[in-house]
């Protein structure tokens, strides 16, 4: 899943620096009958950003090519089903809910920030989105002109100088709560209270496409010692404020910290969460174990669906605090966080449902055996890699389960990426 998780369109001809291109516009009368927006957004950086490949494709064909590309794929594994899909009666835009852009020097040494350019280390500034909520490219505009008026040395990857790496910013849709952070290298960081300050200006009264107006609640030094492009840090010091946010989502609260996953998506819970747990079934009075279960967000809805018992298997320190402390901000005494890798993890087999969101690599073979050992019930596999998919559906498979339903949940509409919610029962 981008961090952890990343057909052509026809392009669209970007518009002159400051003028928004004409929307073109399909027709169909079977589509129209049926409520189905074909209007298409239009971008001035579309076919430079990466940011997405699809824009200017209708979002039902996108989802018929995503669907007939899964099949194909699968198809081994298929047998009667077909991938369960649903098309949206409007084209989705600024459903993005968190930002992350490398920062990189220009010729004249200066900060820019942006997106990558599709196979490439350079950067497109974004002045305009249609993916990402309008509050996140308002302050990314605006961290730009911070950092440069800061002085705030660039990170360069190839000699490994400089400091400063990316710039963060996450949107709690529930609540509004908006965490900020700025991704460097080791060292002091004398100007490190004045960006803070100068962020939490910047992030007042920004337009936003959600319900709630957008706050500010902290703004986070993540500190990164690796070499590479690698943009998130793997320490997290607030410089003012808090150092996590709080959704509401599906009746529950969520802490997440700025060094925990959540998905990026506003409309995760009607895309992914609640389809995904349709298709596992009832499980009040069941045992369930979410592996790879990070802060929760499965694990507790199924302990608030009336599971008797819960395991949040997680490797991330930092999301093993925040899963204890949601399974207490809930008042839900079945859930126990396992603190662990999932291939070492230590609970009883014979679980009812079993729930694995690997990274985009999959489960691999020793996630696989795992699972195999574990003998639940029922497996719900959550993927965002149908290639993993694929190569755990051949394991999964030999080991005595078979593909009883999948769905598609398209999380990442106008790109090539897919998400997929997979059941596997026994079939012996």
């Amino acid at each position: 899943m981008p961090a952890r998780r990343h057909h052509p369109g026809t392009r669209n001809p970007r518009g002159r620096a400051g003028t928004a291109a004409r929307r073109p516009r399909f027709r169909s009368p079977v589509a129209h009958a049926a409520g189905i927006e074909l209007v298409v957004p239009s971008c001035r950086h579309f076919g430079r950003c990466g940011g997405c490949s699809q824009l200017t494709t209708p979002i039902a064909l996108q989802l018929r090519h995503k669907v007939d590309e899964v099949e194909a794929l699968l198809q081994p594994f298929l047998g009667s089903q077909r991938v369960q899909y649903e098309v949206p009666a409007r084209t989705p835009q600024h459903f993005r809910t968190k930002l992350l852009y490398p920062v990189r020097k220009d010729r004249n040494g200066q900060a820019i920030l942006g997106i990558y350019e599709p196979k490439s280390h350079d950067l497109v500034r974004i002045s305009e989105c249609r993916t990402q909520d309008p509050g996140l490219t308002a302050l990314g505009t605006a961290a730009e002109q911070i950092f440069r008026d800061l002085e705030l040395p660039p990170y360069d990857e190839t000699t490994g100088t400089g400091f400063v790496r990316a710039f963060a910013a996450r949107i709690a849709a529930g609540t509004g709560e908006l965490m900020l952070g700025v991704v460097t290298r080791p060292g002091t960081f004398p100007q490190g209270l004045e960006l803070a300050d100068r962020l939490l200006a910047a992030a007042r009264d920004l337009p936003h496409s959600g319900p709630k107006p957008l706050r500010a609640v902290g703004v986070v030094r993540s500190i990164s010692d690796r070499d590479g492009n690698f943009l998130l840090g793997d320490r997290h010091v607030p410089l003012r404020g808090r150092d996590y946010q709080q959704d509401l989502a599906d009746g529950l609260t969520f802490r997440i910290s700025f060094g925990s996953f959540y998905q990026i998506h506003r409309g995760a819970s009607a895309l992914l969460y609640r389809p995904a747990l349709d298709l596992a079934g009832p499980v009040r009075g069941q045992r369930v174990i979410d592996g790879y279960g990070g802060i929760g967000t499965f694990g507790l809805r199924t302990a608030r669906a009336g599971a008797a018992a819960v395991e949040i298997v997680e490797d991330n320190p930092v999301a093993c605090r925040d899963a204890v402390q949601n399974a207490r901000l809930n008042a839900l005494p079945v859930v126990r966080v396992v603190p662990s890798q999932f291939h070492l993890a230590e609970f009883a087999p014979g679980a009812d449902l079993l729930i694995v969101d690997p990274p985009r690599s999959g489960l691999q073979a020793h996630g696989v055996a795992r699972a195999l050992a574990a003998a639940p019930r029922r497996i719900l596999h959550i993927a965002c890699s149908a290639p993993a998919l694929a190569h755990d559906l051949q394991g999964l498979t030999a080991g005595g389960f078979r593909l009883a339903a999948i769905r598609l949940c398209d999380l990442f509409p106008h790109t090539d990426h897919v998400e997929l919610a997979t059941l596997l029962e026994r079939s012996t």
